[in-house]
Parts: C-alpha cells; sequence; structure tokens
C-alpha cells in the first residue's frame, strides 16, 4: 500500500511511504513487489539528484530480480545503476539461447551421460542425427568433449 501510495499520492510525501515501503517486514513476504518498491524509490532518489542514496537500493534490486529471473526489471535496475556512476557487468547470456530446441534436449541428455544410442531412442531419433546435433552444437557452446559438456551444465 506504501509503494502505491508513493507512486500516486501527494509528493510531497512520496518519500516517506517509499520508506516504509522498502522496510516494512510484511514485505519479505513478497520479494519481487519489495524490489520493485527499491526500485521505483531508487529512480525518485535519482531523479531528484540523491545517486549516492539510490545506489544502494538499486544494487539490492538487481540482486532480487536476478535471483528472481526477472530479466527485464533487473536490466531496468543495471540501467538506473549505470546512470547513477556504477560500472556493472552486462547480465550473463544463457549459453543454450542459440541453440534449437531439440538441440537443447539433446545436449542436456548427453551432459547427463547417455549414449547416442540412448539419447537417439529417449527422442525417437537416429543415433546418426543425435550425433550430427552435438557436432554443430559443441562449437557454439565453446566445448570438444561430453565432460565439458557436464561441466558447462555443473557451471549454469
Amino acid at each position: 500500500m506504501h509503494h502505491a501510495a508513493a507512486l500516486t499520492g501527494d509528493p510531497k510525501d512520496a518519500e516517506h511511504h517509499f520508506r516504509l515501503a522498502t522496510v516494512n517486514p510484511v514485505g519479505d513476504q513478497w520479494p519481487l513487489a519489495r524490489a520493485q518498491a527499491r526500485l521505483h524509490y531508487a529512480q525518485w532518489l535519482r531523479r531528484r539528484r540523491r545517486s549516492l542514496e539510490a545506489r544502494p537500493l538499486l544494487a539490492t534490486a538487481l540482486e532480487s530480480f536476478t535471483r528472481l529471473g526477472a530479466s527485464a526489471l533487473a536490466e531496468e535496475a543495471r540501467a538506473e545503476l549505470r546512470a547513477s556512476g556504477v560500472a556493472t557487468a552486462p547480465a550473463q547470456a544463457d549459453p543454450l539461447a542459440e541453440l534449437t530446441a531439440q538441440q537443447r534436449q539433446i545436449v542436456r541428455l548427453a551432459a547427463r551421460g547417455l549414449r547416442n544410442r540412448e539419447i537417439a531412442e529417449q527422442l525417437m531419433l537416429s543415433p546418426r542425427t543425435v550425433s550430427s546435433h552435438l557436432y554443430n552444437v559443441y562449437p557454439k557452446l565453446g566445448v570438444s568433449s561430453r565432460n565439458q559438456l557436464r561441466d558447462l551444465f555443473d557451471d549454469l
């Protein structure tokens, strides 16, 4: 309620409501809403030339958005951090993003240790098709063996 009041209520009471929205312990039940309140408060502060006060809020919001998988909001928080004078690392790209759905399935099964024949039976493909997909996928992922595939998935 305080977050909404800060955004829509009397502008002179906005900071009071933003502070309450970001510290109310009940808000811990809704981490996404809490992170959004922090982002909006930080944006409000930054637009009033109070960037130093905005930075910790933005960093916390970015961490929350990243943890929750809210990539668009994380990117917005990252941009606000950059605008406030903090250098941020770009979001790490998903190495599987450029693969087709079938290639992703094959790679996941191969990383689990299945052989081409087992993968082919499970996906109703020929072992040769599986081999071809793996041959094409390895350079895209920057790996050259199944062991490296397993390590890649451990890192993800």
